[in-house]
């Protein structure tokens, strides 16, 4: 798992592992409200301490959750003074999705608990 959290053993980015966990971030954004793109990666910066991802890496899986069926993105010409952006909402296979990701990541949270648990009693 280090090389696929921060930098590899090569000194590259690896960002695999910690998109499983954005992309669930990133539903949930989105069901509490639309955002557009820089919205959506300055709210996960701001609200979730996600950092050093790379926008387009949030636009590529942006991308594949709408490819996916889990958000859809509409031109929003009104709101914006600059050139248009794509606004993303979820939808409901977007919220079917966000709830079994929830029950992974609860999971997920009890095996890290445990091992966290674990590894400080080894430390002692």
């Amino acid at each position: 798992m280090p090389g696929h959290w921060g930098r590899g053993h090569d000194g590259k980015r690896r960002w695999g592992r910690r998109m499983r966990v954005v992309e669930p971030m990133m539903l949930l954004l989105l069901a509490q409200e639309p955002r557009h793109g820089y919205a959506l990666v300055d709210t996960l910066t701001t609200t979730f301490g996600v950092s050093a991802l790379p926008p387009q890496t949030i636009y590529r899986a942006l991308q594949a959750m709408e490819e996916a069926g889990w958000v859809r993105s509409d031109w929003d010409v009104e709101e914006t003074q600059g050139p248009p952006r794509r606004v993303y909402r979820i939808t409901p296979e977007g919220e079917v999705a966000l709830d079994a990701w929830s029950l992974e990541m609860d999971e997920l949270r009890q095996m890290l608990e445990t091992f966290l648990d674990a590894y400080q009693n080894y430390r002692r």
